[in-house]
């Protein structure tokens, strides 16, 4: 009589893809062993919800290249139309009535505010809780860019405010969001961030050459004094202020739906 040999799992070749094709085992309260397929399986485990639903309010925006019309799609039309040759601005979010563009990358290094005390002009407060309602990032960091001496810099790639104001983003024909049309976020920009940080990540994860948000601290045109401002903590949402000169925070830049 022939002996069935059973197959131990974990002497099974592990993968880290799924085909459309392949079948999985599932059991019933009798034992017995029946297969299932891919979509099956993943329709059950959804019960009719859908995973494009879950990113609501989070678009991928790219001037298109045959006429540099602005347009923003869905995250997952997106890995079609940048192997056609798309170019992604950046990830916007829209919320409560509000929109903001989030650049697809972020300085390569820490950076502080600026090179000395200096009050930049921005929405200056001590208050937490109006620092976290100031929206005026891009007024802001347009004033702390004009304000900038030789004696307190702040208007070069090397600190917050003049790194968000040169970022640039063109799409093939060298338009889109390029230098100028970006701003250091205000710390109500930068809360509305760390609100939608997951379904960001999510969609930079798609673009070509992105780099994902963190979990650390980063900078805001939101001032709290000529010598402080406020950054926001993306692990915790602890807004708190921090040296301009001295202290060094990651930077993202952020724009608007804009030709």
């Amino acid at each position: 009589m022939a002996v069935k040999k059973t197959k131990k799992l974990s002497g099974q070749t592990t993968v880290t893809t799924i085909n459309s094709t392949d079948k999985f085992p599932i059991t019933d309260a009798n034992g017995k062993v029946t297969l299932v397929s891919l979509a099956t399986l993943k329709a059950s485990i959804l019960d009719g919800m859908s995973l494009n639903g879950m990113y609501d309010g989070i678009f991928i925006m790219y001037h298109r290249k045959s006429d540099n019309f602005p347009l923003m799609v869905k995250p997952y039309k997106w890995t079609s139309l940048q192997s056609s040759g798309e170019i992604a601005d950046g990830v916007v979010v829209v919320e409560g009535g509000k929109v903001l563009v989030v650049a697809p990358t972020e300085a390569t290094s820490k950076l502080t505010w600026s090179s000395a005390a200096i009050s930049g002009g921005g929405t200056t407060t001590t208050d937490r809780v109006t620092a976290m309602n100031d929206w005026n990032g891009k007024a802001n960091t347009a004033s702390q860019i004009r304000k900038s001496t030789s004696s307190a810099v702040t208007n070069t790639a090397s600190y917050a405010p003049g790194f968000c104001n040169l970022y640039s983003r063109a799409n093939a024909n060298g338009n889109g969001l390029t230098a100028g049309k970006w701003w250091l976020p205000s710390l109500g920009e930068m809360m509305m961030i760390y609100a939608n940080m997951t379904k960001i990540n999510y969609a930079l994860s798609l673009i070509s050459g992105a780099t994902q948000l963190v979990e650390e601290a980063y900078w805001t045109s939101t001032e709290f004094s000529a010598t402080n401002g406020w950054r926001l903590y993306l692990d915790n949402g602890y807004a708190y202020s921090h040296a301009k000169a001295s202290s060094t925070g990651r930077v993202r830049a952020v724009s608007a739906f804009i030709s």
